[in-house]
């Protein structure tokens, strides 16, 4: 067993609406917070109760990353005044180590690591062998590995180059940093280790994603696979994903939100024609530049923007302004993609591009005819088409800086908007945290 001294309790907040929720005995109240110490073992009553705890945690700061990334990879400026540091640090190029935009998600990330691994350590206790099969146990293994993996990749994604530090379960032990390429290979392999646990085990309950937890972890393997780029290895996961050429390009795994009980509302959500006390406006290039358009007419992509009423007379925060709103979250309890059918769609095209064009170009066309557009036509999908149709279809869900940075291409990014002074191109990678010594 492990010495129990290191870890003694577990403490989740349980503070979630009926879509989180699961098969709770009578009298139980989903309210919170509930306590929960798993240190000596895992008990059945305990299983759902830390699960939802770790999917609801994964929320946290979130909102902060998908800004952050948005603003480096110029999709849109957030902006804020009670925090101009939106305008004079973060879309001027200046990636502190002490700045929140990097250490507020960075702690989230790691504290539901932390959650993960507490998890993974309670499973090796007698009581739990004792209480679950063989396969349950296997199954919550899988579970904690799939969304340890899935937060260490969020963390890397900021750091990049930097590096991570993928073993963090002894706090008094730490492991060392890897570089970026060896934690993409230890992500791959806890996606590999919970895609094995969790076909063995099957599912965990509750899930609230939308999609079964191994199809999660196959997709974001696809994913993964991408960015070390392993072509087979894209196709290889996806096969065991969700991905549907024939589907919804919505359908995927969500964060959710509501306005029952003590669930929390979707913090992206910013309503139309706000000021600069907080507004998220569309980086002009995106629609406005009809001289030399880098979008197509017709696309109902361009739909995740709304023309102002005001502009720009609320939004000349530290020289950044913009005349359409993003309209991506259109109440306060939408959900917020995590990894949607439309980018698995692309990955396949991405990963079929030079092998198999014609898969690629069916992929390709998929995603533009709901998109209202029409075919690519044969021998015209190549790296400059996959890197347009991502940038539409991924829109404000945190990947264009990551994909103009893995193409070797952040030159590319159009920054003839940006006010004298910013750095061009954008810098690659924040800082590690000062507070982690380095």
């Amino acid at each position: 067993m492990k010495n129990s001294n290191k870890i003694k309790i577990l403490t989740i907040f349980f503070a979630l609406s009926i879509a989180f929720s699961c098969s709770l005995n009578e009298g139980e109240s989903l309210n919170g917070p509930q306590i929960t110490s798993i240190s000596e073992g895992l008990s059945r009553p305990e299983l759902p109760q830390v699960v939802a705890g770790i999917l609801s945690d994964m929320r946290i700061d979130m909102e902060t990353e998908r800004d952050v990334l948005s603003v480096l990879g110029r999709e849109y400026w957030h902006l804020q005044s009670s925090d101009p540091g939106w305008g004079t640090e973060l879309a001027a190029g200046l990636l502190s180590n002490t700045a929140f935009f990097i250490n507020r998600p960075y702690t989230a990330r790691y504290a539901v690591v932390k959650e993960c691994n507490i998890l993974l350590e309670s499973l090796e206790a007698e009581s739990t062998i004792t209480i679950f099969s063989s396969d349950e146990i296997a199954a919550i293994r899988g579970f904690a590995n799939t969304i340890k993996a899935h937060e260490l990749l969020s963390v890397l994604n900021l750091v990049y180059q930097n590096g991570i530090r993928t073993d963090v379960a002894d706090p008094d032990n730490l492991g060392p940093f890897e570089t970026y390429d060896a934690a993409l290979t230890t992500i791959a392999g806890l996606l590999d280790s919970g895609f094995t646990d969790l076909t063995t085990g099957g599912e965990v309950s509750p899930n609230t994603l939308g999609v079964s937890y191994i199809e999660f972890n196959r997709a974001i393997a696809a994913r993964v696979a991408a960015y070390q780029g392993n072509m087979a290895g894209v196709l290889s996961a996806l096969s065991d994903s969700f991905m549907d050429i024939n589907g919804d390009m919505n359908l995927g795994a969500y964060f959710r939100y509501s306005a029952a009980g003590a669930d929390q509302l979707n913090p992206l959500f910013i309503a139309l024609n706000s000021g600069d006390t907080g507004a998220a406006v569309a980086y002009p290039d995106f629609i406005e530049t009809p001289s030399v358009p880098s979008f197509e007419p017709g696309d109902t992509r361009l739909n995740k923007v709304v023309a102002r009423a005001d502009f720009p007379v609320q939004l000349e925060l530290a020289g950044m302004a913009g005349a359409y709103d993003v309209w991506i979250y259109q109440s306060s309890t939408d959900p917020v993609g995590i990894i949607r059918n439309e980018e698995l769609l692309l990955l396949y095209a991405e990963a079929n591009m030079v092998t198999n064009p014609g898969e690629a170009e069916a992929a390709i066309d998929a995603v533009r005819a709901a998109a209202g557009l029409g075919v690519i036509g044969a021998g015209n999908v190549d790296e400059d088409q996959i890197i347009f149709e991502r940038r539409y279809s991924l829109f404000g869900e945190g990947h264009r800086w990551i994909d103009m940075r893995r193409f070797g291409r952040l030159a590319d990014i159009n920054q003839s908007f940006d006010r004298a002074g910013d750095i061009s191109p954008v810098p690659s990678q924040f800082p590690i945290p000062q507070s982690e010594g380095q």
